[in-house]
């Protein structure tokens, strides 16, 4: 006999013994959880019926294919509103605003929105310009002496308006902790030596942004906070819009987070500490109910009921590329981005801050707007490869052969 045949011999007769060892059987796989993400008690989606069937028939598959992408990037909550001409087409939330309370995100959660407070300073700006008192190509040390810095070669320059609000002043990216006025905020600019000559490459920068919003209320005689609610806020009826977590119902809030966890007794929550770099200025709190008025400023012409908080053709001059990127096919406007999307123009602009992200976009030609947030960490979005983005564009996709009809006979 072979010494191969009685190999197999063996195996054979010892697995028929008593107490020998046998090859384990594979384990039944472990029982997953209800949802990958956690879950609260959230209201039922606002649909507004009196749009006309086709497009309601869209809005109807939203909450599937949002909460699908919550399931799927493990996000804590999710909240969304559709704006279309002048009103509120769709408003919803999923998920959790805050673990510890089981809080349910709603349209009317409060969080922070990042830098989409830029785009808020930007069109204060513009209200500024109409007004007369400056105009976008104006260096603005001819209204504010203090904003200046230097160039390379050592000289001094202060950039234009325009150039701030288009990312090209040429100043750093970060606003650094431990400035505590405005006087501090002013002498550490001069103090920069610029890294490209105002007005002529792109660089993405906060300071520049922070040094905007300070400058326009010097401007105003006014503190920055009051040119905002003054100028913005209240015509707008954003009333839950402003710069304190202390003064929001704590449960209105949402707590934003670094990093979930599934345990046994239900889920937990890592808080993502967010500092505030510079405290006059620092990032807005709003609502997706909120953000949704501010989206049907864009879409209002001069004739509506009422004051225009800005003349339709200064929002629309806001939309105007004026700097090319560092993303192919995008370029800066004043306080918002723009690029082809296909037939139509996507006018945008994100908010990111340690466990919040926002963003928002518009397809101007067919006046429809997305407003989307979610509280977690902008980097492990990007890790997981699902977030806010996917979600406004899941959004646009789902709603645009619902619209382009509607569009295409209009012209």
């Amino acid at each position: 006999m072979t010494r191969a045949r009685l190999g197999v011999l063996l195996i054979a007769l010892l697995a028929g013994l008593p107490g020998c060892i046998r090859a384990p059987e594979p384990e039944p796989p472990a029982p997953e959880p209800e949802a990958f993400a956690p879950a609260c008690p959230n209201p039922a989606p606002a649909i507004d019926r009196a749009i006309g069937p086709a497009l309601a028939e869209a809005l109807r598959g939203l909450p599937t294919s949002i909460e699908g992408e919550r399931q799927a990037g493990g996000l804590a909550g999710v909240a969304v509103g559709v704006v279309q001409g002048q009103t509120l087409v769709f408003a919803a939330g999923f998920g959790c605003a805050n673990l510890e309370r089981r809080s349910p995100m709603t349209p009317d959660t409060v969080y922070r929105i990042g830098s989409l407070t830029q785009v808020f300073e930007a069109t204060a700006m513009m209200q500024l310009r109409d007004a007369g008192h400056f105009r976008l190509d104006d260096a603005l040390e001819r209204s504010v002496p203090d904003v200046w810095y230097r160039d390379a070669a050592g000289a001094r320059v202060s950039p234009t308006w325009r150039e701030l609000a288009a990312h090209t002043s040429g100043l750093p990216r970060p606003v650094p902790l431990g400035l505590e006025t405005v006087s501090h905020l002013f002498r550490y600019v001069q103090s920069r030596t610029a890294a490209s000559k105002p007005g002529t490459r792109y660089a993405f920068s906060d300071l520049g942004y922070v040094v905007l919003g300070q400058s326009l209320a010097k401007v105003a005689r006014l503190s920055y906070h009051d040119l905002m609610h003054q100028h913005l806020f209240r015509p707008l009826a954003m009333e839950s819009t402003g710069f304190e977590a202390g003064s929001v119902d704590p449960a209105r809030l949402a707590v934003g987070y670094k990093r979930l966890e599934l345990e046994d007794d239900g889920w937990r929550g890592r808080d993502a500490s967010t500092r505030v770099a510079f405290p006059p200025s620092g990032t807005i709190l709003s609502s997706i109910s909120d953000l949704s008025r501010f989206l049907m400023l864009q879409f209002r012409g001069d004739a509506s009921a009422g004051k225009p908080v800005l003349a339709a053709a200064s929002v629309r001059e806001m939309w105007q590329p004026v700097a090319a990127t560092n993303v192919e096919g995008r370029s800066a406007g004043l306080g918002w981005f723009v690029r082809p999307y296909g037939r139509y123009t996507l006018v945008s602009k994100d908010g990111e801050l340690p466990g919040y992200t926002t963003r928002v976009q518009m397809v101007p030609e067919l006046e429809l707007g997305v407003v989307a947030f979610v509280n977690e960490t902008p980097r492990v979005q990007r890790h997981r490869g699902h977030g806010v983005e996917r979600i406004a564009r899941q959004v646009l996709a789902a709603l645009l052969p619902a619209l382009q009809p509607a569009a295409e006979a209009a012209h």
